[in-house]
């Protein structure tokens, strides 16, 4: 295996899988001294100085009608927004929706990092279920490579809920809030009783606008938790929310079943499910972004709409804290807080 560094927590960051070693036995194995080579892989290879160019392409193209705003404008709102939103993209595959002739033209899904990528952009291989084979996806940890990945005309980014070196372990666990044809006041009211319930069992939870219609809002496992714990803790939440506002919320995943009710859905906590990174531009007119958004925001007055490629780095500059970063490395008390859920609602 090979690796960047440790952090100061004892985790692993960029590792990578070489080969397995038939000629050690596991107690021969130890960390590195600080000042000699990995005992596993011997001293790294050299690095080259690698040369990185991006050419920007069609900056003039129009990708929001409707507002007017180019790909100029969205290359420039992601050089701008990169250091509050590269934090959700290091460490973790990223999936690419592009649209190369704006947003009422087509569009398409990419995993697979292509042969003829820069060499100077971070790929990691991954089993994709669905694709049912590895896969190369790039990994976003710097501003050239998110430069790089705008200039292909991706809007949203999609990342999942783990990073490479802890796959099978969420860093948070989602309920997203999606309400179709129900009023985004209803959404609103959904959002605030989540955040009640968290109050009262002491469990962090933090809120975003999806960038759609909805909201998303994020519960921190800290790595404890697999995705089957973090899969079953979203669908009792969702439940105590039916039970406590039946009038307007609901987990029926049919559309013709939810009458005009807002869906929790916690089905999106399973491996291999995306979310839209925060601080990502949506395909959705206006050139919305998916934003953090503190609690106080979270009030009849929210509209979605105002969070835009336009708008929100001033808006990042302004705020003292980042909003939605504690969901990053939170590790709750996840055994007290279930517990006094069972105590509240059982």
């Amino acid at each position: 295996m090979t690796f960047r560094e440790i952090t100061e927590g004892g985790r692993v960051r960029h590792a990578t899988f070489l080969r397995l070693r038939d000629d050690k036995h596991p107690e021969e194995c130890r960390a590195a001294a600080e000042d000699g080579p990995d005992p596993l892989t011997g001293p790294p290879p050299a690095q080259e100085s690698v040369e990185r160019s991006i050419v920007f392409t069609n900056i003039d193209k129009v990708f929001w009608p409707d507002a007017g705003y180019t790909k100029g404008d969205m290359i420039e709102y992601y050089r701008a927004i990169a250091p509050w939103l590269l934090p959700y993209l290091a460490d973790r595959p990223l999936v690419l929706t592009r649209y190369p002739e704006g947003i009422q033209g087509k569009s398409f899904t990419q995993k697979n990092a292509p042969a003829w990528a820069p060499e100077w952009i971070r790929t990691t291989s991954v089993w994709s279920e669905s694709s049912d084979r590895e896969l190369n996806y790039f990994v976003a940890e710097d501003v050239d490579t998110l430069l790089y990945l705008t200039n292909l005309g991706t809007i949203p980014l999609q990342i999942g809920h783990s990073r490479v070196a802890t796959l099978s372990n969420p860093d948070w666990c989602l309920l997203d809030l999606d309400p179709k044809q129900a009023p985004f006041e209803s959404v609103v009211r959904v959002a605030r009783e989540i955040h009640s319930i968290s109050k009262l069992i002491g469990l962090p939870a933090h809120p975003k606008t999806s960038g759609g219609s909805g909201i998303h809002v994020l519960v921190p496992l800290g790595g404890l938790c697999t995705y089957e714990q973090s899969r079953q803790l979203a669908e009792v939440m969702a439940r105590i929310l039916v039970q406590r506002l039946p009038e307007i919320a609901t987990v029926n995943r049919a559309l013709d079943a939810r009458d005009d009710k807002v869906y929790i859905d916690w089905v999106q906590n399973g491996y291999g499910k995306l979310m839209v990174a925060p601080f990502s531009a949506r395909p959705a007119p206006g050139a919305r972004v998916s934003t953090p958004l503190s609690w106080r925001e979270v009030n009849a007055g929210l509209d979605p709409a105002r969070h835009h490629i336009k708008s929100v780095p001033a808006r990042v500059k302004r705020q003292q804290t980042r909003l939605l970063e504690p969901v990053l490395d939170t590790r709750p008390d996840l055994g007290a807080a279930l517990g006094r859920l069972y105590e509240e609602f059982d």
